[in-house]
């Protein structure tokens, strides 16, 4: 059992207040709330509900997105609000989708639309009614459901602050969200601990291991994702929050540019699996790569999106103005476009 589930709930309040104010991070109680749902839901699932998939798959999750860049790495000092998780071609019992001559869009898709129904599958039948029993053990009031797509389970923890003590920009659940499709490659095995146990010595818990997607290939996703996106022009939110992952990985990551086999690989693996932008593929493989907006309504979207980011954020305030974001963003993409397309 954990610590801080001992305390009744006026002490559970009491802690997450102490801890805003102790952990380094500066970020809000009630973000220090939902990580440690968060890292108690990947408990779970690592320690309690992966060994007895052993026999299917040694490694059926793997912990990905922006999430994981935060928990894993330390590379991005802001709240992501979900657990994106994929569940391995093994543990699923299929051969991955690629993309080869001669093979249809149509069929390729088909398989891929295969995979995904058989993850649903597993959710509703294996992984649903796992997760609910394993979080019940830690508090019985936890309540959880299949969202509509079928992959995502919400989990939706007791709350231990005052209604007003509640931001706006995260919600207060957990979102885990799955998925066959997913080329995992390269990943690393990390230790981690919630913030509460790094901030409170009496409320720590042991860490444990989780496996996690590489950041450089996380970095790479996301520039796809945002040139996707920005050739498509399609008005769409929680694409800034990519923008300033994107800078804080390639300070982080200096080499990024030397990977950029590992691009086109995961453009081909996005052709093949999820039917992406045609016109966005094929810039993304000749160039030039497009991580800026460039017309009026993408430019005012991806600024007020931007600006509605600051509860993420320590202190609630952005990092940087949005005219800051794109100087960087596009020092970036004068780079990759200088080292991809060569």
């Amino acid at each position: 059992m954990s610590e801080f589930l001992n305390l009744d709930f006026e002490a559970r309040r009491e802690a997450l207040l102490a801890a805003q104010e102790q952990h380094a991070s500066n970020l809000p109680a009630y973000i220090i709330e939902k990580d440690y749902w968060v890292t108690i839901t990947l408990k779970v699932l690592y320690l309690a509900i992966a060994p007895k998939l052993s026999g299917r798959s040694p490694n059926p999750f793997v912990f990905k997105g922006g999430t994981s860049l935060s928990k894993c790495f330390n590379v991005i000092n802001r709240m992501s609000e979900d657990i994106d998780l994929s569940l391995s071609l093994d543990l699923l019992g299929h051969n991955a989708v690629i993309k080869q001559e001669g093979i249809s869009r149509k069929k390729l898709q088909q398989a891929a639309n295969q995979i995904q129904d058989t993850a649903k599958k597993f959710v509703a039948e294996t992984l649903f009614d796992e997760v609910s029993q394993e979080l019940k053990k830690f508090d019985s009031s936890i309540s959880l459901k299949i969202e509509d797509n079928g992959l995502d389970i919400g989990i939706y923890y007791p709350l231990a602050l005052g209604e007003g003590e509640y931001g706006t920009g995260v919600l207060p659940r957990v979102l885990l969200e799955t998925g066959g499709l997913s080329d995992d490659n390269p990943t690393e095995t990390v230790q981690i601990q919630h913030m509460l146990g790094e901030s409170i010595d009496s409320l720590y818990d042991e860490p444990f291991e989780v496996v996690a997607l590489a950041p450089v290939r996380t970095m790479l996703e996301k520039m796809f994702g945002v040139h996707t996106n920005l050739t498509q022009k399609k008005i769409q939110d929680k694409y800034a929050r990519h923008l300033f992952d994107i800078v804080q990985l390639s300070s982080a990551y200096p080499n990024w540019h030397q990977q950029s086999a590992l691009f086109f690989n995961h453009v081909d693996f996005s052709d093949a699996n999820y039917k992406t932008h045609q016109e966005s593929c094929d810039t993304a493989r000749q160039g030039p790569l497009k991580l800026c907006p460039d017309c009026e309504d993408m430019d005012s979207h991806y600024r007020s999106d931007w600006e509605k980011m600051s509860d993420m954020f320590p202190g609630g305030a952005l990092p940087h103005t949005y005219e800051k974001l794109i100087e960087q963003v596009k020092v970036i993409e004068v780079h990759a476009n200088k080292t991809f397309f060569v």
